[in-house]
């Protein structure tokens, strides 16, 4: 059985916090280990953090919670400010850039073109041992 949940909120710094709930919420609901959930929680801030990547005022956000696994899309996002902030090399103060980020918190990510700007779909599975999935 899978849930989905959508949320939309404004582009705004301040809705992060009711993002990280509905998160927190869904991946209860999995049973996903904490460390699992601050990942997921890490590469949604990346991604809603920068303004310049806001498509509109607001910014839906479709969890799907199946099995162990958690799948998430993000958008609408300014394509061409994604798309220079994924392939970009890492940000020498941080270290580290968008698409690295996703990759290795998320293992991967994908952009899909719709209704005129882009949505991110990120994955999270976790090996139904550390679930709590049977």
């Amino acid at each position: 059985m899978t849930d989905t949940i959508t949320l939309t909120v404004p582009y705004d710094r301040s809705y992060q916090g009711v993002v990280r709930l509905v998160i927190g919420g869904l991946a209860a609901r999995l049973e996903l280990p904490l460390e699992e959930l601050e990942d997921v929680q890490l590469a949604l801030e990346a991604l809603l953090a920068d303004d310049s990547y806001a498509a509109g005022e607001s910014v839906s956000l479709t969890v799907a919670v199946g099995g162990s696994e958690l799948d998430v899309t993000v958008g609408p996002l300014e394509v061409e400010e994604l798309e220079r902030a994924l392939a970009a090399e890492p940000d020498p103060e941080l270290g580290v850039g968008l698409g690295r980020v996703l990759r290795t918190v998320m293992g991967g990510y994908e952009v899909e073109a719709r209704d005129g700007a882009g949505w991110v779909r990120m994955r999270k599975t976790v090996p139904a041992s550390r679930a709590g999935v049977e």
